[in-house]
C-alpha cells in the first residue's frame, strides 16, 4: 500500500501509476519494484509479506537476503 507521495509501480515489466491508498498484490517470485514519481517527494509503501522467511532479491547486484534482514530482525540476528 502506498501511504505517502506518488508512485510507479513496474511489476513484471510493466508500470502502474499508483497514488496514496493504492493497494497492490504481488505473487512470490514475480519482479517487482516500486519508484517514487517524484525527485523532491518522498514516497512511502507499507509492504507485508505473507511468510517470515521470505527474501528480496537486489535486481541491481543479484544480492539476495531475508527480508528480516533489512530491518536488523530477530531472524537476522539469529542467522536464519
Amino acid at each position: 500500500m502506498l501511504l505517502e507521495g506518488n508512485a510507479i509501480a513496474e511489476i513484471d515489466g510493466e508500470r502502474f501509476e499508483l497514488k496514496p491508498q493504492d493497494t497492490t498484490f504481488i505473487p512470490a517470485n514475480l519482479l517487482h519494484r516500486f519508484i517514487s514519481a517524484s525527485q523532491t517527494e518522498r514516497m512511502k509503501i507499507l509492504r507485508i509479506d505473507a511468510s517470515v522467511g521470505a527474501t528480496r532479491t537486489l535486481i541491481a547486484t543479484g544480492d539476495t537476503r531475508p527480508i528480516d534482514a533489512e530491518h536488523g530482525g530477530a531472524l537476522a540476528r539469529q542467522g536464519l
